[in-house]
């Protein structure tokens, strides 16, 4: 009898919890997934106006954790790429909108990448400023004196692993890290900081045409991968 209770006792016992302390890494990523998740929640509440401003802003801080997560857990380079390939030859909706994180597919320097969760709109009526706003500023509209004008980012460049769907054949600007979770690509000229902006424009023959010199928020980028939210155009 008693040696009867005595296992079902020990058969009922939990089996003891092995504990350990996340890492930085674990952190990095499940921040980034977070992050992701809330931009993504974000899209679909807020359409318009400061909102849709403030949630493209949020969308650029969640893709850059997540690019920089996905470098340092898998020791290869990872990106944010930025669909750049400009109608009449692109796709005007994702024109400058369509944003995706891909990582590079070891070996490093094998120039083969993957997706790495699903691309990401920015909201309707909001756009990523481009590297050169060449063509692309309304007539009349006065930016501010401030670096504010461009994005910093290499491209466009071709993207034509199948991998890197639903870039494609496409063209599109990019931001690099590297294994260690620090930007590597493209390089720093005259500052401390890479940053990634967003303005709103209305469209012009399917181009997006800046209308709003004020309209502007974006987010720096140090290069330990770091990230600040920036909320003014003149703070840049």
């Amino acid at each position: 009898m008693s040696d009867g209770f005595s296992s079902l006792l020990s058969r009922s016992a939990p089996p003891a919890l092995c504990r350990r302390a996340f890492s930085l890494v674990e952190l990095l990523v499940v921040i980034g997934i977070i992050a992701l998740i809330a931009g993504g929640v974000g899209l679909a509440l807020n359409d318009s106006g400061g909102n849709a401003l403030a949630t493209g802003q949020t969308t650029l801080a969640a893709l850059v954790n997540t690019a920089r997560a996905q470098a340092a857990v898998n020791q290869t380079n990872a990106r944010v790429l930025i669909y750049g390939a400009r109608p009449p030859a692109g796709d005007a909706e994702k024109f400058l909108r369509l944003l995706q994180v891909v990582r590079e597919i070891l070996p490093i320097g094998s120039n083969r990448w993957e997706a790495v969760g699903p691309p990401v709109y920015l909201p309707q009526g909001v756009y990523l400023v481009p590297t050169s706003t060449s063509g692309l500023l309304a007539a009349g509209v006065v930016w501010p004196t401030s670096p504010v004008l461009t994005s910093t980012l290499s491209g466009p460049v071709g993207h034509n692993q199948p991998q890197t769907a639903p870039m494609g054949n496409n063209a599109a600007y990019y931001l690099q890290f590297g294994p260690d979770g620090t930007v590597v690509s493209p390089p720093l000229v005259g500052t401390a900081y890479w940053r990634l902006t967003v303005s709103t424009a209305a469209l012009a023959s399917n181009v997006p045409a800046f209308n709003n010199s004020g309209a502007v928020r974006g987010v720096l980028i140090r290069p330990s991968g770091s990230v600040t939210f920036v909320n003014e155009a003149t703070s840049f």
